[in-house]
């Protein structure tokens, strides 16, 4: 059944999606993107800095954006353990964009810009597992926006971090 709903609709693969156990198909959600780049105007997510992370994005919809990342040594601190600063930039990246598509669905053009971001870590990983990631927005005002972002182990489903990320939505002449 898991197989059959993470499949239906979205083009995936057979194997289930990675994700907390409570998320839909990104075709059954209301609001959902079935093309997640359609929502973000032609700019591309796995470009510059997202890319270079690995982040692979599974939803985004303008008040939840889910994505995960395989981890690498590229990843690693000094001790094997998961750099904190890749905990870090997942939230920054999944709050901005969910932001942004909440920014520029009026066709104004506008886009988001981070404020500030806590990062709280509980516990770690390592290569070969997956960091799986939920923002949420719990505030969506007109300028500014405030995301929570819960970071997962992808086998285990325990906690690895939790962000709150605030950001300003802005007009492209403004950056």
């Amino acid at each position: 059944m898991a197989e059959q709903a993470a499949g239906a609709g979205s083009g995936a693969a057979d194997a289930p999606r990675p994700g907390p156990a409570h998320a839909s198909p990104p075709s059954r959600r209301r609001g959902a993107v079935d093309q997640p780049f359609e929502a973000l105007r032609g700019l591309d997510p796995a470009a510059g800095f997202t890319g270079l992370m690995g982040i692979e994005f599974d939803e985004i919809t303008p008040t939840r954006v889910t994505a995960h990342l395989d981890v690498g040594p590229e990843h690693l601190q000094p001790y094997g353990l998961v750099h904190g600063g890749v905990y870090a930039a997942i939230a920054e990246t999944l709050a901005s964009v969910g932001a942004m598509v909440v920014a520029g669905a009026d066709g104004s053009g506008r886009g988001a810009v981070g404020l500030e971001n806590h990062t709280s870590f509980l516990r770690t990983t390592g290569a070969g597992r997956r960091i799986v990631a939920e923002a949420v927005v719990r505030h969506g005002g007109r300028r500014v926006h405030q995301w929570a972002v819960t970071m997962r182990d992808g086998e285990d489903g325990r906690e690895l971090a939790t962000s709150t990320v605030r950001l300003l939505l802005v007009s492209p002449k403004d950056v």
